[in-house]
């Protein structure tokens, strides 16, 4: 049972919990009674609703985290989402203050959060959300961060990575800018000019193909899904395939998660440059890539990331990225994509892949490897299932 101890003297306040006293100067008469009310309801009722309501008026950050359904524990004075016993990194809960204070909308906070907790690297956990707010990153509503990697086309027929590159570019125009659906348009091809273009599958329904000297090549929407879904396929020349630009021995394609073994990643932060999938900010694509590279704008899911380097910190390495797009050069620029058109068939996969985890707790193995100089995993196995099954519930 918890002992309250409490005095007031004029606009001071001294409240001792369990011998731990607090000392509160409030701003005037009023605000001190009420505070003074709030510890003698505690001192006759001592439950944690009323602890609680104590330590909201003591301090403001506990008071937002509580309103914001985050808890905060009184010895160590570290938060934690409701229900789970992960420390909440301390710029994460100074964000958390702020968007609850101006009613920003959290989804994208608390669903990084509910991914970043399943990192097994403390290091990571700590630091992920500091990087990312620090450089050019933007997570999207479902918690996954928006990077950019520079690759090398590696397609062999040029007129058919040229086609597929249009249809990618006019799919996500018509979605992001004209916000429709994709298969109202249709992809034809100018048999005068060469050139490709859309327009409205209700018009070409008109067409005489032979007389305006067209082709009509399918939907925009079923076109693309024939492009940039399925597996990886080396052979498949119709198909804009993509590698790494150190080995060469990658194959890349959009809508295709690329994956690694985290154990063959390297965890430790004074490594810039080794093993695992590197990503980064725009300006790392802007300084590492040139003119003859392809940018993919990727999803990163913050579970995970392998490694922040300590010295260069505009890339990253995670053991899995999602590439979903591709960015144009502008100048020596990038030209920023900001869309989300892909995230819901990353979280289908992130689905699957999370009723594997809980596979492997039920096997008593731990749900995501440990990388290379990683420090090892010490929470147990009923947070880690907490986490997974409190994300399957939100994506699904």
């Amino acid at each position: 049972m918890k002992n309250i101890n409490v005095i007031k003297q004029g606009n001071v306040v001294n409240i001792g919990i369990n011998g731990k006293l607090s000392r509160k100067v409030c701003g005037n008469v009023t605000e001190a009674a009420e505070l003074f009310e709030l510890a003698l309801k505690a001192k006759a009722d001592p439950s944690d609703a009323n602890i609680l309501a104590i330590r909201c008026y003591l301090n403001e950050r506990t008071r937002v985290a509580a309103m914001a359904g985050f808890e905060t524990d009184p010895e160590t004075a570290e938060f934690y989402m409701a229900g789970f016993n992960t420390p909440v990194p301390d710029t994460l809960v100074d964000v958390i203050k702020d968007y609850h204070e101006n009613g920003y909308p959290m989804d994208a906070i608390v669903n990084f959060w509910k991914l970043l907790m399943l990192n097994p690297d403390v290091r990571v956990r700590t630091d992920l959300f500091d990087f990312i707010t620090t450089h050019d990153f933007v997570l999207t509503d479902a918690g996954y961060m928006v990077v950019y990697k520079a690759v090398r086309d590696k397609t062999v027929d040029a007129d058919a990575t040229a086609f597929a590159e249009f249809v990618n570019r006019t799919y996500l125009k018509v979605k992001k800018e004209w916000k429709t659906g994709t298969n109202k348009y249709v992809v034809y091809k100018d048999l005068t000019e060469g050139n490709w273009d859309i327009t409205k599958k209700k018009t070409a329904n008109k067409w005489d193909e032979v007389e305006k000297n067209v082709e009509i090549l399918g939907k925009l929407g079923e076109l693309h899904d024939s492009l940039f879904t399925g597996e990886v396929d080396a052979d498949d020349d119709s198909t804009p395939l993509f590698t790494d630009k150190y080995s060469r021995t990658m194959n890349i394609k959009l809508g295709v998660p690329v994956k690694m073994d985290r154990k063959e990643c390297d965890s430790d932060p004074k490594n810039n440059c080794s093993y695992g999938n590197h990503c980064g900010s725009t300006s790392y694509v802007e300084q590492f890539g040139n003119s003859g590279d392809t940018i993919l704008v990727c999803l990163v899911n913050p579970a995970h990331v392998v490694a922040i380097p300590n010295y260069d910190h505009s890339k990253f390495r995670t053991s899995e990225y999602f590439p979903f797009g591709i960015a144009n050069w502008d100048g020596n620029k990038i030209d920023i994509i900001e869309q989300a058109y892909f995230e819901s068939d990353y979280c289908e996969y992130e689905a699957e892949e999370l009723e594997k985890q809980i596979a492997k707790i039920h096997a008593e193995e731990l749900p995501i490897a440990t990388a290379e100089a990683a420090e090892a995993e010490v929470r147990p196995m009923s947070e880690l299932l907490k986490i997974i099954e409190s994300r399957l519930i939100d994506i699904e």
